[in-house]
């Protein structure tokens, strides 16, 4: 079977991460999420701003500010979520093997491979996680997704509503895409609830109000809960959904993941075994501002302007071949976590070394 095949087979047969491989799921579940927008807002601007604040209670000056400060937000909402689609969750670039045996081939026959780098997760043997869908190493936080065929770097989830799948390229446009509807929801249920209160002696109430309240309040508290658990897990340590759910019992948090780190006082490369809860610590920048900023970016002022900015990033080797070819999905390790597995290094607590043939060159 050659590679092309090998490929084809493995992504037929694939049982990973994102489980919406349904082609028909996947058109249904956004169109029925935009119609009910599209209805929601047509009910909110003709029967409610139009018909109610306007016409019948005079008070247009409401009316046109209800009406152009929601329909800037949906106009709003609809481009970024363009935008989550058309930029789409990021591709892991190839990365080739490890150098771990010498390359003794013919410059014909050379097999393309690199220096290890620092860290990176391996087998108990100290073997780079290997993808065989892409043919490529795994890096940190990558998972290869059979929705889009390619490893995903910081994969977070497929979302079902949005028709894609979320990872490190448009993780921040989806967090502003859930502010935004949040606010836009919020602004629709609210009103229709405070109109209904005033004029409830009325008893003409129209029944499209009644079914968008319904709608509204229901969207008002999925997407404040969802944009809350994503931001709770930013600032508790940094964490995505795939990250969560995957600890969610005490036999996964206590499986073992296998860690190869370069000591630089030793000279040698060391196999050590940490938990599953334990690497996902590895992520955490130390502060809840700095978790935060590792996703919005450096800069504050541009945190919610729904717009990707590439900020170079700064990882702990000043030469490392594997940062050069991942460029800004390079992954920077916890200092604290780093010098704690040295620290298990210099106590004897390590599985094995590495004599890995790349490690010449350092």
């Amino acid at each position: 079977m050659n590679k092309s095949n090998n490929r084809k087979w493995l992504n037929d047969n694939d049982c990973s991460f994102d489980i919406r491989n349904n082609k028909f799921l996947k058109l249904v579940i956004p169109t029925i999420f935009i119609g009910l927008l599209i209805y929601g807002s047509w009910a909110f601007i003709h029967k409610l701003c139009i018909s109610q604040i306007y016409d019948k209670s005079n008070k247009k000056a409401t009316g046109i500010a209800l009406i152009v400060t929601y329909g800037c937000l949906l106009l709003l909402i609809f481009i970024i979520w363009f935008h989550i689609w058309f930029i789409g969750p990021g591709i892991q670039p190839h990365v080739p093997a490890f150098e771990i045996y010498e390359n003794n081939n013919d410059d014909s026959d050379k097999i393309d491979c690199i220096n290890p780098p620092d860290i990176y997760q391996c087998n108990i043997n100290g073997y780079p996680i290997w993808c065989p869908y892409c043919q490529s190493v795994k890096t940190f936080r990558s998972h290869h997704s059979r929705s889009t065929g390619y490893c995903v770097p910081k994969f977070d989830h497929y979302c079902s509503w949005l028709g894609t799948v979320i990872g490190q390229d448009n993780y921040k446009l989806f967090l502003i895409f859930l502010i935004y509807s949040t606010i836009a929801f919020g602004i629709n249920w609210i009103t229709i609830i405070i109109c209904y209160l005033k004029y409830f002696k009325r008893r003409d109430h129209d029944g499209n109000l009644v079914a968008v309240v319904i709608i509204a309040g229901l969207g008002f508290f999925f997407t404040l809960g969802l944009l809350g658990s994503h931001i709770y897990y930013i600032v508790s340590g940094n964490l995505r959904s795939i990250d969560v759910i995957s600890m969610k019992t005490k036999e996964v948090r206590e499986m073992i993941v296998f860690i190869c780190i370069w000591d630089t006082e030793l000279k040698k490369r060391f196999v050590i075994e940490i938990t599953k809860e334990q690497f996902s610590q590895f992520w955490d920048t130390g502060s809840i501002i700095g978790n935060l900023k590792d996703v919005f970016g450096p800069y504050v002022l541009l945190w919610f302007i729904p717009l990707n900015f590439h900020f170079p990033k700064r990882i702990q080797e000043e030469h490392n071949e594997l940062y050069d070819r991942l460029g800004n999905y390079s992954i920077k390790i916890n200092d604290k976590i780093i010098d704690i597995m040295k620290e298990k290094v210099r106590v004897g607590d390590y599985i094995c070394t590495v004599d890995a043939a790349g490690d010449k060159y350092r």
